[in-house]
């Protein structure tokens, strides 16, 4: 993920905590703001009660490949948190539980808008 695609400093974290909707399921809360730019930022929290660093990581990994492989709206910061349970969800119940609450706040781009957006593939041989 660019880093102009991430949440990095706690002003940030902390005014989308304020100040944006704030939509659960049973693995993932996530919090959503307008930020008038023209790209989505995103930001994970995952808190020492979900397990050691390596399984932190490993839960930050793989949202970010999810946010990565959805087509998302420009214009939005949003920030997952973690819940409980995460630890024990493979990749596939991640990624529908993530898809589903960025479904529910409607960030999910159209499928035309998500195939022109995306980045072209040049094969090399």
């Amino acid at each position: 993920m660019q880093r102009r695609h991430r949440l990095t400093t706690s002003k940030q974290f902390s005014q989308i905590h304020r100040e944006g909707l704030s939509i659960a399921n049973r693995f993932l809360v996530v919090r959503v703001l307008s930020n008038g730019l023209d790209y989505s930022r995103f930001g994970f929290l995952v808190s020492k009660r979900i397990g050691n660093a390596v399984v932190r990581n490993r839960v930050k990994r793989r949202l970010r490949e999810v946010v990565r492989l959805t087509p998302v709206k420009p214009g939005w910061d949003a920030v997952f948190i973690a819940r409980r349970d995460i630890n024990r969800a493979d990749f596939q119940e991640l990624k529908q539980a993530a898809e589903n609450l960025l479904r529910r706040t409607h960030l999910v781009a159209d499928k035309e808008l998500a195939v022109s957006a995306a980045p072209a593939t040049e094969s090399t041989g």
